[in-house]
């Protein structure tokens, strides 16, 4: 009697530290379980790791990886994108600023203020005059400034200062847009060299 109370009580003890143990996930199962995050894409290229909640019309919804217990509330104006963890990818804006070398026609300016051309020098004269693709005045202007850029960075400047301008074209016709400027750079010119004047400078066709 006593041998098979002692057999049954060890047989007790053995069930019991079964059932009563907190089963533990091996590392691999742990790293498996974990929920992978979204990544959040700021302006500028700032990202990090994030869960994301919401998105509306205005504002974004999410917490950080590491403090999943906080709600934030961006504007989307703010958001480059959102990396989902499924691969899916969502723009919201382009980034604000892009790297443009200097001397390419994107980086001359267009001014029309003589105070922005201070402390530069006066490299050349230049005219430009919008192709005859465009359909209104706006499209007209614009090819009209690209072309003057373009013509600008020819010539080593930086910065146009407007002298004249003017919309071509009476009701019904193709529009068009004519401007004439000087072109400023950070260098002057040659010793002896005169201010290039552009030969297709044309006279304002008044409406």
């Amino acid at each position: 009697m006593k041998m098979r109370n002692i057999i049954l009580f060890i047989l007790i003890l053995a069930v019991g530290n079964v059932f009563g143990q907190t089963p533990k996930l091996s590392p691999n199962k742990a790293i498996a379980n974990k929920v992978i995050p979204d990544t959040v894409m700021k302006l500028g290229g700032r990202k990090f790791p994030a869960y994301v909640k919401q998105v509306g019309s205005n504002f974004v919804v999410y917490c950080y990886e590491s403090k999943p217990d906080s709600i934030i509330r961006g504007q989307r104006k703010d958001l480059e994108k959102i990396i989902y963890k499924n691969g899916r990818v969502e723009v919201f804006s382009k980034p604000a600023m892009q790297m443009i070398q200097e001397g390419q026609w994107e980086s001359i300016l267009i001014t029309r203020k003589e105070n922005d051309v201070s402390g530069l020098y006066k490299r050349a004269f230049i005219t430009a005059k919008s192709t005859g693709a465009a359909r209104s005045k706006k499209a007209a202007q614009e090819s009209a400034t690209i072309r003057l850029q373009k013509k600008a960075a020819t010539q080593g400047g930086s910065i146009v200062l407007i002298s004249n301008e003017e919309a071509i074209g009476a009701y019904g016709d193709i529009p068009s847009y004519y401007m004439e400027g000087y072109v400023y750079g950070k260098t002057p010119l040659e010793k002896g060299t005169d201010v290039i004047v552009d030969k297709d400078k044309k006279p304002l066709v008044k409406k």
